[in-house]
């Protein structure tokens, strides 16, 4: 084991859970036992809230030991120190060790990788309205204390100037902080579960870095205010050089707000550097694999082992991911990885010879080991989602992008159940590994042995909450897709499919324009022609692949105007999306878009 392998291991999130424990007991005695505590309300919190953290971080250090209980104890967690961080903002006005504790939940969060689903539109709007109204009424609150400071500062009557500084510490500890604490967590859930993320773009990055400094300054300023209460009872006494910081640091802190309020409204700016990174990879050059192994998994079924050029890594992916294979005739084709996320040494496809296909599966069957490929991803519009239970409907080959979310959540120790159907036995691929390693948990259903499952009956078993994937033949998808409403309304479904499907919008073909942000040119797309084929005119190195709408290599991001969604990548929540269009099948709603192109 390489030494940055046992550092990564000794930094995993059970050993930093114990760690936090450990601190937590020892910010509670220590916050308990300071006996010049500015704010007594916040030592207890302090105190009680660490104590109530040590017991948590400890049975769930026990528990995420235990296969049956981890998944669970891992969602908690997540919550938990979301809320957690923001909370230890608080707890330094009573010590400085919340510092410490912060920078610890910060890496507990990152190292459980959390994956939270993306906000429906509703919910969106929720949380984005709590975000931005708390956001203005605390911009009033600081308003409010900017007069106030402004007022002890330059009154010559004693009682109007102590009575602004009692105020000022009044609207600080019952208005301002829990400000900062709702403001915080309003806008992570709003930008983690939204495409906009926490770095993605500058406008939320600005908003992100002000949300952080703003309690660090609130330390000073309630310190100050404090210090001119105190000072100020006496009759004789002038805030001085206090007074003018106290002025200052409100000014400043009003105009942060304000800064950031406008940034939420107006939302300036294009990607970060990070954000760039991000979308760079998404349109990753194409990297040349060798077929390592060729491994019959079923009957004119193949498992492909695709391994790099000595010494290289492949790109890190997830469940649910899957890469475009490009082939010595230059046919490309699109297949779900089944293979082990964490070895970057290799990855595994699953192909299913189609005798009556375009000629891609039959030519990747001819391929020898030893033969030399191209590939382009990986991309991910099929991840596994954060949910308290899985359900998975595969058909064929469909079971291919399932093989590592199963492992994934197995060994988590989440609840899921598989129905796996296909022609026969010797037809299924994987099935044997499947009934032999999760028995309980696997329902498999040849049509050859079993009548059709009743997908009506196990849609309505799903417990509350539960996530629905599937992927398999058209027939399969479409039926699951009309029971989903009438079944399942409990649960949520996400569908990844092997070809188009029709998704008339209804609306008539009309021609539009369409302005390519970045270089500045504006193109006329006609009714008989796609948005892709036009912005190929204009710029021919534009990624694209399938051309039907179900690879997503020609994701373009939308700034203003509103797609009409043709494809088959967004989910079902997903299709009332306005940042993301694919151009190759999608067109628009109304007569203009503009792209970042």
């Amino acid at each position: 084991m390489s030494i940055q392998e046992r550092f990564r291991r000794r930094l995993s999130p059970r050993n930093l859970q114990f760690a936090f424990g450990v601190f937590a007991v020892l910010a509670g005695t220590l916050i308990a036992l300071r006996q010049d505590a500015p704010h007594p309300l916040f030592q207890a919190a302090g105190t009680a809230g660490y104590l109530c953290a040590a017991a948590l971080s400890f049975r769930s250090w026990f528990a995420l030991g235990r296969a049956g209980t981890a998944a669970l104890t891992r969602r908690i967690l997540i919550v938990f120190h979301l809320i957690f961080v923001p909370a230890q903002f608080l707890f330094l006005l009573a010590h400085q060790l919340p510092w410490l504790g912060m920078l610890l939940s910060t890496m507990i969060v990152v190292g459980l990788k959390p994956r939270i689903p993306q906000l429906g539109r509703t919910s969106r709007k929720v949380w984005l309205t709590l975000h931005v109204g708390i956001g203005v009424g605390w911009l009033g609150v600081a308003l409010g204390m900017l007069v106030l400071s402004i007022v002890g500062m330059t009154t010559d009557r004693h009682e109007l100037r102590h009575n602004a500084y009692v105020l000022v510490e009044t609207f600080d500890k019952a208005l301002a902080i829990p400000s900062v604490f709702l403001v915080i967590v309003t806008g992570a859930v709003v930008s983690l579960g939204t495409p906009w993320g926490l770095i993605k773009h500058r406008w939320v990055l600005t908003k992100l870095i002000i949300a952080l400094s703003l309690p660090i300054l609130a330390t000073f300023e309630g310190t100050w205010s404090e210090t001119l209460t105190e000072r100020t009872e006496d009759p004789t006494a002038e805030p001085g050089g206090t007074g003018i910081l106290l002025i200052c640091a409100l000014a400043l802190f009003l105009s942060l707000l304000w800064i950031a309020t406008i940034l939420s409204v107006f939302k300036p700016g294009g990607r970060t550097r990070w954000g760039r990174r991000e979308s760079t990879q998404e349109r990753r050059p194409e990297i040349t694999v060798t077929l390592a192994g060729v491994d019959p998994v079923a009957h004119r079924t193949a498992a492909l082992d695709l391994t790099p050029a000595k010494g290289a890594l492949l790109p890190a992916w997830e469940p649910g991911a899957h890469i475009d294979l490009v082939l010595p005739s230059g046919r490309v084709r699109q297949y779900s990885l089944c293979g082990d996320p964490a070895d970057r040494h290799r990855y595994r496809i699953a192909v299913l010879h189609e005798s009556d296909g375009r000629g891609g599966s039959a030519e990747v069957h001819r391929l020898a080991p030893g033969t030399t490929v191209r590939i382009r991803g990986p991309r991910n519009h099929f991840p596994l989602i954060d949910a308290p239970s899985y359900l998975f409907i595969a058909g064929g080959i469909g079971i291919a992008p399932f093989i590592p979310m199963i492992e994934r959540l197995a060994a988590d120790g989440a609840r899921w159940h598989l129905v796996y159907r296909g022609q026969a036995p010797t037809a299924m691929a994987f099935h044997e590994q499947l009934a032999r390693s999760h028995a309980r948990q696997v329902t498999i259903a040849p049509a050859d042995r079993q009548p059709r499952p009743d997908l009506a009956a196990i849609l309505s078993a799903a417990p509350a909450g539960t996530a629905v994937y599937c992927c398999g033949p058209e027939a399969m998808l479409a039926t699951v897709e009309t029971l989903m409403p009438a079944f399942c309304p409990q649960g949520t479904l996400h569908v990844e499919r092997f070809a188009s499907s029709s998704r008339a919008s209804g609306i008539p073909e009309a021609p539009f324009e369409a302005e390519m942000r970045r270089s500045g040119r504006v193109v006329q797309v006609p009714a008989d022609r796609s948005l892709l084929s036009v912005l190929q005119d204009v710029d021919p190195s534009l990624d694209f692949s399938c051309e039907n709408g179900v690879c997503g290599s020609c994701e373009t991001r939308v700034l203003d105007g509103v797609p009409d969604h043709r494809d088959d990548v967004l989910q079902p929540g997903d299709r009332d999306r306005r940042d993301v269009i694919y151009p190759c099948v999608s067109r628009v709603r109304g007569s203009r878009i503009v792209l970042d192109l």
